[in-house]
């Protein structure tokens, strides 16, 4: 590589400036890096993602199936307060029927 590297005098003595590379090649196999490095995090990003997604879709699952219960319980709830209403009905019947005015 053709590129060389720069030192700053004592003002920063960690800091390093990299010279932009002379070469077409050598820029070319740098922006390619580049390029692969990118493609990987997309990679990752996607699979992350992807395994974010499975997991809404089990939890959703879940959410589905608990909220059947609850209507089932709920359509169980409602059928048993008609039948208690119309037994109520009945023994009101009842009780006017054997009352001394009814």
């Amino acid at each position: 590589m053709s590129a060389s590297t720069i030192t700053l005098p004592e003002e920063s003595k960690a800091a390093e400036v990299f010279a932009f590379p002379q070469r077409p090649q050598d820029r070319l196999r740098i922006a390619l890096h580049k390029l692969d490095e990118a493609l990987r995090a997309q990679a990752r990003a996607t699979a992350d993602f992807r395994a974010a997604m499975g997991e809404l879709k089990i939890k959703v699952g879940g959410m589905q199936t608990g909220m059947q219960s609850y209507r089932e319980a709920l359509d169980r709830t409602a059928a048993e307060i008609d039948r208690a209403v119309k037994k109520a009905k009945e023994l009101q019947e009842t009780a006017q029927r054997m009352s001394p005015q009814g």
